[in-house]
């Protein structure tokens, strides 16, 4: 039983496990988890200041009986009408978009920036929250393909406390889309590894994925970072 409840929330994309949502997520923001006995839930609970632009990797990814049921389980919970049609017997099958942050130098340089001094000591002393560095997500066909045709693509602010995707061709801007104009159904995060620095404070030293460990003299939790300041100083 323990066996198929888990399956029931997470899915293979791209040969990784991705855990289930029916939340709004958006890529780039920090929450919790919230696992229930079905399904796995993400509360976010802040978004960074993106003072600088973050590239994201979008990979175009057929949907299969599992990702295409997750989407629709999550499309009921989210505010949005357009329609995905799968048929499993068509060779041809419609696509969702994986989208991955992979500037990790420089979304480390970012949230350890004095402009995310606030978002940092929230990090400090909430040991369980994570960043949402995947996800899987459904556009409408329109949308699809214009993010497709992009040559880049980033993470960039939107507003007052908002985000979204900048895509670029011929390093011109040709559209901002939000996330919220998609059906987020899956999602990967990524943990805070944390060293003191030279002048004996504490600094992101890495982002690692929840089965994964820290370099070397790094730590998951900021507390038993301290405490090692605090021995080395003693």
């Amino acid at each position: 039983m323990i066996l198929v409840f888990t399956a029931c929330k997470t899915i293979s994309v791209q040969d990784n496990q991705y855990q289930t949502t029916n939340e709004q997520i958006v890529l780039g923001s920090i929450g919790q988890d919230a696992n229930y006995l079905l399904e796995s839930s993400y509360y976010s609970t802040a978004i960074p200041n993106y003072t600088t632009p973050i590239k994201v990797q979008v990979t175009a990814v057929p949907f299969n009986r599992s990702s295409y049921k997750s989407y629709v389980r999550a499309q009921e919970f989210q505010n949005q009408t357009f329609q995905v049609v799968f048929v499993d017997s068509l060779e041809q099958k419609p696509s969702f978009l994986n989208m991955e942050l992979v500037d990790q130098v420089g979304l480390i340089t970012l949230l350890n920036d004095k402009t995310n001094q606030d978002i940092k000591e929230y990090l400090v002393n909430r040991t369980e929250s994570h960043m949402v560095t995947k996800i899987s997500i459904a556009f409408p066909e329109t949308i699809l393909k214009v993010v497709q045709e992009a040559e880049e693509v980033f993470i960039e602010p939107a507003g007052k406390k908002s985000i979204a995707l900048h895509l670029y061709k011929e390093k011109e801007l040709i559209k901002k889309v939000n996330f919220f104009e998609g059906v987020v159904f899956a999602y990967q995060t990524a943990s805070c590894c944390w060293k003191e620095n030279s002048k004996y404070q504490l600094e992101i030293v890495d982002l690692v994925e929840s089965d994964s460990e820290c370099p070397s003299k790094s730590y998951l939790s900021a507390q038993k970072a301290k405490k090692e300041i605090d021995y080395y100083k003693f």
